[in-house]
């Protein structure tokens, strides 16, 4: 069986299975393999992200770490302006 990579931080990513199959999510954080943390800053925000199995998350984009003036300070706010963003392209 095929090992599903891990994701890097500040991701967005897709879900792929669960109640949550279509939604866009920022992945915040990582676990043990193969989970990582992703919030979508309103219901999952940072304080409370959800976890899930990178094998039901497909990459949209690359990392959006780095802002125009270098790196940036992650908050629930910018994980809101990253989706609206990703949803418009």
């Amino acid at each position: 069986m095929e090992r599903t990579p891990m994701i890097p931080v500040c991701t967005v990513v897709e879900c792929l299975a669960g109640k949550d199959k279509g939604c866009l999510y920022v992945v915040v954080g990582s676990l043990a393999y193969p989970y990582v943390w992703i919030a979508d800053g309103r219901k999952y925000n940072l304080d409370k992200p959800k976890k899930k199995n990178c094998r039901h998350l497909r990459i949209l984009g690359t990392s959006v770490s780095e802002g125009s003036a270098g790196p940036v300070r992650i908050s629930n706010e910018w994980i809101r302006s990253v989706l609206n963003r990703a949803m418009k392209n």
